[in-house]
C-alpha cells in the first residue's frame, strides 16, 4: 500500500506526465495566438505547464501566490517571453528560469518577492532582457545571472532595493543597459559594477546614494550615459573615475543632489562630455560660475529643465523651449564678497538653501540668482 501511494505521488510531482486536472486546464488558457495565460493558479509547476503547452512561445502568469515549482518551465522549450504580474511569490528559487533555449525576455511586474536566489537565470543562451519592477527585493545576490551570454538589458526599478552584493553581474559581460531607478541604495562601489566593461547606460536616479567609492567607474570604461539625479550626493571626488578618464561618457545627470562644487579637474576626466544637468543643487556661486565657464569653453550643453516643451508631437516633444529662454538655477554665497570657489561642503548652507527653495521658485528669469547667506 505504501509503495503504491509513493508511486502515485511520484507521478504527480514529476515533469514527465501528461495528465493534468480539469481545474488546472481551466486556469491556463490560450489568450491570443501563441500566448498561454495562467491566471489565479495556486502554484506554477511543471505539472501545470505540461507538454500539452510545449508549442506556446509566450507565457503570462497572473496573480499566483506561491513560489514556482522546481523546473516549472522545463516542458515549454519554445518560450520566447515570460510575463509575471500580480500576486505574491515570496521567493524565486535557484535555477527557476533554466534551460529554456529560446527565451529572450522575462518581465516581473507588481509581484511581491522577498528574495531572489543565486543562479535564478541559468543557461539561457538567447535571453536579452530582464525587467523587474514594482516589487520588494531587499538585496541583490551575487550570481543571479549565470551563463546568459546575450543579456544586454536589466531593469530593476521601484523594487525597494537596499543593498547589492559584490559582483552581482559578473557573468553578464555584454550587458549594455542597467537601470536601478527608484530604489533605496545608499552607496555605489566598484565591486557592484564588476565585469560590466561593455555597459553603455547606467541609471541610478531616485535612490539615496551619498557615497561613490574610489575607482567605482573603472569597471565601466565604455559608459556613455550616467544618471545620478535625485540622490544625496554632497561631493563627486575625482578618483571615482579612472585616471585615464571616462573617454566614452557623453551625458551625466546630477540634478537634485546636494552638490556645492565639482573638482577643478572634473571635466578633464570626462573629455567626451556633451551634456550635463546641474540644477536643484546648492552650488556655491563662484563654483557654478567656474563650471559655466568650462561648459562654454568646451561647448558642453547644460540640461537645465529637460522636461520643458512648448508643443508635443504624437510620441515626443515637437517643439522644445529655446535654450536662451530656459530658466537658470539659484546659487548660494556665504556673503556678497565670495569670489573664489572652495571645494568644501557646508551642511548649514545646504539646509538654508533647501528651506529657501521650498518657499520660493528655485528658478528666476534666464539669469542666475545669487542667494546670499549672512
Amino acid at each position: 500500500m505504501f509503495n503504491k501511494m509513493f508511486l502515485i505521488r511520484f507521478v504527480l510531482v514529476s515533469c514527465y506526465g501528461l495528465v493534468i486536472s480539469k481545474n488546472v486546464e481551466a486556469e491556463c488558457k490560450k489568450s491570443v495566438p501563441d500566448t498561454l495565460r495562467c491566471e489565479n493558479v495556486a502554484k506554477i509547476s511543471c505539472e501545470v505547464l505540461n507538454k500539452n503547452y510545449e508549442n506556446y512561445t509566450k507565457l503570462e502568469i497572473l496573480n499566483t501566490n506561491e513560489p514556482f515549482g522546481m523546473s516549472a518551465f522545463t516542458n515549454m522549450k519554445n518560450l520566447t517571453s515570460i510575463l509575471i504580474m500580480g500576486g505574491r511569490i515570496g521567493i524565486i528559487y535557484t535555477e527557476t528560469f533554466k534551460d529554456i533555449p529560446h527565451l529572450e525576455s522575462v518581465i516581473i511586474h507588481t509581484v511581491k518577492i522577498g528574495d531572489i536566489q543565486e543562479s535564478v537565470f541559468f543557461n539561457l543562451p538567447k535571453l536579452k532582457t530582464v525587467v523587474i519592477t514594482n516589487t520588494d527585493i531587499p538585496f541583490l545576490r551575487k550570481g543571479i545571472f549565470r551563463n546568459v551570454p546575450q543579456l544586454y538589458l536589466i531593469n530593476i526599478e521601484n523594487a525597494n532595493l537596499r543593498y547589492i552584493q559584490n559582483e552581482p553581474f559578473y557573468d553578464v559581460p555584454y550587458l549594455k543597459e542597467l537601470s536601478l531607478y527608484n530604489n533605496l541604495l545608499t552607496i555605489l562601489t566598484k565591486d557592484m559594477l564588476y565585469n560590466l566593461e561593455n555597459l553603455v547606460y547606467l541609471d541610478l536616479s531616485n535612490n539615496s546614494i551619498s557615497i561613490v567609492e574610489k575607482n567605482t567607474f573603472d569597471a565601466t570604461p565604455h559608459l556613455s550615459k550616467l544618471n545620478l539625479e535625485d540622490n544625496q550626493l554632497i561631493a563627486l571626488d575625482l578618483d571615482i573615475f579612472p585616471t585615464t578618464g571616462m573617454k566614452s561618457l557623453q551625458t551625466i545627470y546630477l540634478k537634485r543632489n546636494q552638490l556645492m562644487y565639482l573638482p577643478s579637474t572634473f571635466f578633464t576626466r570626462t573629455p567626451a562630455l556633451q551634456e550635463i544637468s546641474l540644477s536643484h543643487n546648492p552650488w556655491f556661486c563662484p563654483c557654478l560660475f567656474e563650471i559655466h565657464r568650462i561648459l562654454n569653453l568646451y561647448n558642453i550643453t547644460e540640461i537645465w529643465v529637460k522636461e520643458i516643451c512648448i508643443e508635443y508631437g504624437r510620441n515626443s516633444c515637437k517643439k522644445p523651449m529655446p535654450y536662451s529662454h530656459r530658466r537658470l538655477p539659484i546659487c548660494i554665497n556665504r556673503n556678497v564678497s565670495d569670489i573664489n570657489c572652495t571645494n568644501t561642503y557646508s551642511q548649514n548652507l545646504s539646509e538654508k538653501y533647501l528651506k529657501y527653495t521650498k518657499e520660493y521658485d528655485e528658478f528666476i528669469g534666464n539669469n542666475l540668482e545669487v542667494f546670499n547667506v549672512t
